[in-house]
């Protein structure tokens, strides 16, 4: 599970009781060969083990954008195709091949960390050293390396599966039935606005063999990481070793176990120029191991910034940390309806809210004495949801990409928070919501015009234009510390 300061867990059904939400999930109709934790005592501080016969993953997501680098070890005993699916909350910017060396390279600079840490402790004491998608919309196709890569948007539940048939069909595979695990979990993903799902079909040989890794491209307004597939899957009875490495900016809850280590943009480079480009400067490097049955993991990891959570929200309320915490009520399994995320506080909402408190009231019900969960998201509420996220702060965004109309991230709610501030925005009954639509675009000019003499002049222009490029940029990050 990821992690920031922690602890080591490497058993995800520790977490089950800490945190139902956050159990990892990874995506794979494939042979479950992965890696094992090690067992006995624990050192503190721990070294960082990789196996190279297993599956691997590098992810990476500085706010607005994420990079999976996934790396797995096949074996058959005869020739055969093996398909992945991998279900993205976005349309894949960039699928490419990559290399093993990126995670060697992140280990090595991980256990150089933890080394100088632990000679670190050991001049303190030894006792600190003991220290705790109408139809189906084929987005993408193309063959990289060993992988036929197809990439769908699902825009209706029963296309979806009708197309899975014909698709599997085409590949030579067995026909079957599609069960009703695997519809449930394919309904679970749209209804949190997950459409976009990978096909990956691999020729294996007889002989154990590495394939080369492939890096995944996509935008997302969370950390994210997929296994809820796995466990609907034809192989959910197998167990699952995975070695997994969480990269951001901010810290990740304690709660979650590992080890975490600081990098710096250089050291970055040289894990992965690819994962080097989404961030500015250092990065938090959490890795941690999960081990479970995969019928038995109901969820993917989703991890949203704490500040989400710094208000109360009941019937009525509005707005994008609503849809966050319809997301997660899905995710976890209180979500009762056929109904998707809408961003909107009713009673659907109010009724899995209840519910999820239930689940969990060690932590949010018998604190304040309650026994029946009442589906009001107030102070306990938001202070366990604070927990189980990021713990970065706004103040902390910078702009780090252009902006224009159809964008959506923190990013952008952060600069209409600067508009609405800086009294450019014409529309006070609209709030920051996160969508660069076209009152964003206008209130855009009007700050342009504003400080046209940081933004325009430099470029010899006298209007704004509404995109946000990189003079706009730095003039906004101005205004976030002003």
């Amino acid at each position: 599970m990821p992690s920031g300061n922690l602890s080591h867990r490497p058993r995800i059904k520790n977490m089950k009781k800490v945190y139902p939400y956050l159990l990892i999930s990874f995506l794979i109709l494939v042979f479950p060969v992965l890696v094992s934790a090690d067992g006995g005592m624990v050192i503190w501080p721990p070294t960082i083990h990789l196996d190279q016969s297993a599956q691997n993953a590098i992810v990476a997501w500085n706010g607005n954008e994420e990079i999976i680098i996934l790396s797995i070890d096949l074996e058959s005993s005869a020739p055969s195709t093996v398909l992945r699916i991998i279900p993205l909350p976005s349309n894949p910017s960039e699928i490419k091949e990559g290399s093993f060396d990126s995670f060697e390279k992140l280990v090595e600079i991980m256990n150089e960390k933890i080394e100088e840490t632990r000679n670190q402790w050991l001049k303190v004491g030894r006792e600190l050293a003991e220290a705790p998608a109408a139809g189906v919309e084929i987005t993408f196709h193309k063959k990289i390396g060993a992988h036929d890569i197809t990439v769908v948007k699902v825009n209706n539940l029963d296309y979806f599966l009708d197309w899975v048939k014909e698709f599997t069909e085409e590949k030579g595979f067995e026909k079957k039935e599609i069960s009703s695990e695997f519809r449930e979990g394919v309904a679970n993903y749209l209804k949190r606005d997950i459409k976009y799902f990978v096909f990956d079909v691999i020729e294996t040989g007889e002989e154990k063999e590495s394939i080369k890794p492939l890096i995944y491209r996509f935008e997302s307004d969370f950390l994210y990481y997929p296994l809820l597939i796995s466990g609907i899957s034809e192989i959910g009875g197998s167990r699952t070793n995975i070695d997994l490495f969480l990269i951001t900016k901010e810290e990740i809850s304690s709660q979650a176990g590992g080890y975490t280590v600081e990098l710096t943009k250089e050291e970055l480079e040289e894990v992965s120029k690819e994962v080097s480009s989404l961030f500015k400067g250092e990065v938090k490097v959490a890795k941690t191991n999960i081990y479970e049955r995969l019928s038995e993991i109901k969820s993917d990891l989703i991890l949203f910034h704490s500040y989400l959570w710094d208000r109360n929200l009941t019937l009525g309320s509005k707005g994008m940390e609503v849809k966050a915490l319809q997301q997660i009520l899905i995710n976890a399994g209180s979500w009762e309806s056929n109904i998707e995320a809408t961003g909107y506080f009713g009673p659907i909402t109010k009724s899995a809210l209840a519910k999820f408190q239930e689940q969990n009231s060690r932590y949010i019900l018998k604190p304040v004495n309650l026994e029946t969960g009442t589906g009001y998201f107030g102070s306990q509420t938001r202070d366990y949801f604070k927990r189980m996220s990021l713990s970065a702060e706004q103040k902390q965004l910078t702009f780090e990409r252009n902006l224009s109309l159809g964008t959506r991230g923190d990013d952008i709610k952060a600069l209409q928070e600067i508009l609405i501030k800086g009294g450019v925005w014409e529309r006070p009954d609209v709030k920051a919501t996160g969508y660069f639509g076209s009152i964003t675009r206008e209130a855009v000019i009007k700050y342009q015009e504003k400080y046209a003499s940081e933004i325009l002049e430099p470029l010899g222009l006298v209007k704004g234009t509404g995109f946000v490029g990189s003079s706009t940029r730095s003039r906004l990050e101005k205004s976030l510390v002003e």
